[in-house]
């Protein structure tokens, strides 16, 4: 476990000592789509960041990414439905929207930690989903998964340690 956190460390220099530069490292990690906060928790625990700031870093920018994702989409849906020509949707919309009809907004969302986050709230919102009835639930999915996968992993460590 040493080897391995002292060969991340190495990569970016005073990471080790300074809390505000692990948390600022998390909450950017946490922003690429489908790494996430389920990608930068893991990496951060097992590099020994401290737990509880890590999630909520890990929070934060999943969200910052997915909010600003979602608003994007939802202005984009609004001017292609506006100028849309009536065409045969895909197959791949067609699949997406046999899941939406199946799970509906809290199911998508929930798939998000499969998915990945970006992923769900597209599927909704191209389904036809209101922006804020699915960023309800991306935030709701997003805090929920990230618990719980801050809690299994500082708990894995501590035993592994």
């Amino acid at each position: 476990m040493e080897h391995i956190r002292d060969y991340f460390l190495s990569f970016v220099p005073g990471l080790e000592g300074n809390v505000y530069l692990q948390i600022a490292s998390i909450f950017i990690l946490s922003i690429i789509p489908f790494f996430e906060a389920h990608g930068a928790i893991p990496l951060g625990i097992v590099l020994g960041f401290p737990a509880i700031p890590v999630i909520l870093s890990a929070i934060a920018g999943n969200l910052v990414s997915v909010m600003a994702f979602i608003w994007i989409i939802s202005k984009l849906r609004a001017k292609i439905v506006k100028n849309k020509i009536k065409k045969e949707p895909s197959k791949r919309a067609i699949k997406a929207r046999r899941y939406f009809e199946k799970y509906g907004v809290p199911g998508v969302s929930l798939a998000g930690v499969l998915l990945g986050f970006h992923l769900s709230a597209g599927i909704a919102l191209g389904a036809g989903a209101k922006k804020n009835y699915v960023s309800l639930w991306i935030t709701i999915s997003i805090v929920l998964c990230a618990v719980i996968f801050g809690v299994v992993f500082r708990s894995s460590v501590a035993v592994l340690s």
